[in-house]
């Protein structure tokens, strides 16, 4: 199951094109055709089916269909900026009982995701991405002229031994499989020495995990496209993982709290993730055509962390920004454990 995300997202835009007739194919008054009351409306207030006549033709039915697919749902309109300026009054208003007018918060959380992962992919294929990755300080090591320069002073340093001269190689080329296959050749070749002072159960663990290691490496390098694909999946099911980790966070500094649920955090958690994930998503777009200094959108993520907890919480300023600050510390935390959660999973199935 690859494709559970996909296919959520799908299952959710559909209440995006919905297409909310205005009146009925059938007049007032008429007998309904399941259960024979008399129509009052669009649907039969007994039996709930569609007072619609299904005989039209054929020009009818494809007019109706283009209506029905371009026909967008206003709700989306009227969330959407008030997601972005007034995000506290969004959730509050949705906890409120106030959810007529607004997209459910799960449905545009998983369109929004989708859409994140489906242009950071395309981010990723124009090179926007390698371009921040020269920003951040390896512009010497992904140019020709640097990487021929590293080169050299690796093959002229001649204190390195060939496992070594093998593994600065492979740091220098980005060759990631590479210089994990270097590092465990490395260890390997010191495995004689290694077992003099382990005794048969750690012999045995060692080559345990040498021998899955090894697998897994070589499945890298065999299949590179199906490991990116990997990588993507697992981190579409890790950032979802992030819903209710955000929402344990929020109760933990609201514990005192007794009117605040765990619902409304979890309301509250869809609502900021969908905000952040669509900067991210702005960023990526503006970083394929003005480059490296559209990711300075990011700055906009604690301010409007600051605007939507306090509105929504209804908390004074000092105590909106500690628990920013705490809930900052513990989300790099998490974030952190989940991320090497995410390359393990990715790197694990690449074998089974």
């Amino acid at each position: 199951m690859t494709n559970e995300l996909e296919t959520a997202a799908a299952a959710s835009a559909g209440g995006w094109l919905r297409w909310r007739r205005k009146q009925a194919d059938i007049p007032p008054g008429t007998p309904c055709a399941s259960c024979e009351t008399p129509l009052v409306g669009t649907y039969c207030h007994v039996c709930g089916q569609l007072a619609e006549d299904f005989h039209k033709s054929f020009w009818k039915l494809g007019k109706e269909a283009l209506e029905s697919f371009f026909h967008l749902d206003g709700r989306l309109a009227r969330t959407l900026p008030q997601l972005i300026l007034r995000p506290g009054r969004l959730t509050r208003g949705y906890l409120d009982g106030k959810r007529a007018f607004q997209v459910p918060p799960l449905r545009m959380f998983l369109v929004i995701l989708l859409l994140t992962f489906v242009v950071g992919q395309c981010a990723l294929g124009s090179g926007a991405t390698d371009e921040l990755v020269r920003q951040a300080g390896t512009s010497a090591a992904n140019s020709d002229s640097a990487l021929a320069q590293a080169r050299a002073e690796i093959a002229a340093d001649e204190t390195l031994t060939d496992d070594e001269r093998r593994i600065a190689e492979a740091a220098v080329d980005r060759n990631w499989g590479g210089l994990v296959a270097g590092i465990t050749a490395a260890q390997e070749a010191n495995q004689t020495v290694q077992q003099e002072a382990n005794n048969a159960a750690d012999r045995e663990n060692a080559s345990a995990f040498e021998t899955w290691l090894t697998t897994r490496l070589q499945a890298v390098q065999e299949e590179p496209r199906r490991f990116s694909l990997l990588l993507a999946v697992w981190a579409q099911r890790v950032v979802m993982m992030m819903l209710p980790v955000s929402a344990l966070i929020l109760a933990c500094l609201f514990f005192w709290r007794r009117e605040v649920f765990l619902f409304d955090h979890l309301i509250f958690s869809m609502h900021s993730l969908s905000f952040q994930l669509l900067l991210i998503t702005a960023s990526f777009l503006l970083a394929m055509g003005v480059g490296p200094v559209a990711w300075n959108l990011l700055w906009l993520s604690p301010v409007h962390l600051f605007v939507h907890m306090r509105e929504a919480y209804a908390s004074g300023t000092v105590a909106t920004l500690l628990r920013m600050s705490v809930l900052f510390t513990a989300t790099v935390a998490v974030g952190s454990m989940m991320m090497i959660l995410w390359l393990f999973l990715a790197f694990n199935e690449m074998v089974g």
